[in-house]
C-alpha cells in the first residue's frame, strides 16, 4: 500500500489546452487513483482553485496554493512528453520550488515508453522541463525516472518519500 502524497507539476497551458498538453495522460493516472485509491494519492493543479485568476493577485494566489500542496506532498511527478512545453515558467517554477524548498525526490514519468534503460533519458532529453535537465546535468536532485506503467510508477511512487527519507540514487536512476 502506497501512502505518499504526490505533487503532480503541469505545465500552465496544459490546464486550458487539453489537446496539446499532458493532460491526458494525468487523466490515465487519476483513473489509476479512482481505481487503486491504496496506492495514488495525487496533489495537482486541477486541485487549485481557479477562480481568482481574473484578479491582480492571481499570480501569487496561485503560487500559495501551489506551496501549501507541495507542503503535504511526499515526492514530486513531472510527465515527460513530446508535448510538455520545456520553457514554461509554470512548470519550471513547480519543479524548482519541489527540489529547493521542499527538498521532495523527483519522479520523472515517460509518456511514451513502456520499458526504460540509460539511452531513454538521453532520447528523451529535448522534451525534459528545463529545470528537470539542469538537475540532471549538475546531478543536484534525485531523481527516479520510470515508464508510463501502473505498476512501475506505483512502485516509484511508494518507494521514494522525504518523509521516509528514502531517495533516488542519483538525478538519472531509472526505476
Amino acid at each position: 500500500m502506497n501512502t505518499n502524497k504526490t505533487y503532480v507539476a503541469f505545465d500552465a497551458q496544459g490546464v486550458f489546452d487539453h489537446q496539446n498538453s499532458n493532460l491526458p495522460y494525468f487523466n490515465q493516472m487519476k483513473e489509476w487513483q479512482n481505481q487503486y485509491p491504496q496506492r495514488f494519492h495525487f496533489l495537482n493543479l486541477q486541485d487549485v482553485e481557479f477562480s481568482s485568476l481574473n484578479d491582480d493577485w492571481a499570480d501569487s494566489t496561485f503560487k500559495v496554493r501551489c506551496l501549501r500542496q507541495m507542503e503535504e506532498a511526499d515526492n514530486l511527478l513531472v510527465v515527460a512528453s513530446k508535448l510538455v512545453n520545456v520553457e514554461s515558467l509554470t512548470l519550471n517554477w513547480q519543479i524548482s520550488r519541489a527540489v529547493n524548498r521542499f527538498h521532495l525526490p523527483v519522479v520523472v514519468v515517460y509518456a511514451d515508453y513502456a520499458m526504460l534503460d540509460d539511452s531513454s533519458i538521453k532520447d528523451y532529453w529535448p522534451y525534459l522541463p528545463n529545470k528537470i535537465r539542469k538537475y540532471i546535468t549538475r546531478d543536484s536532485a534525485r531523481m527516479s525516472h520510470v515508464p508510463l506503467t501502473r505498476d512501475k510508477l506505483e512502485r516509484a511512487l511508494g518507494a521514494f518519500s522525504v518523509k521516509k527519507s528514502l531517495y533516488p540514487w542519483s538525478s538519472t536512476t531509472i526505476y
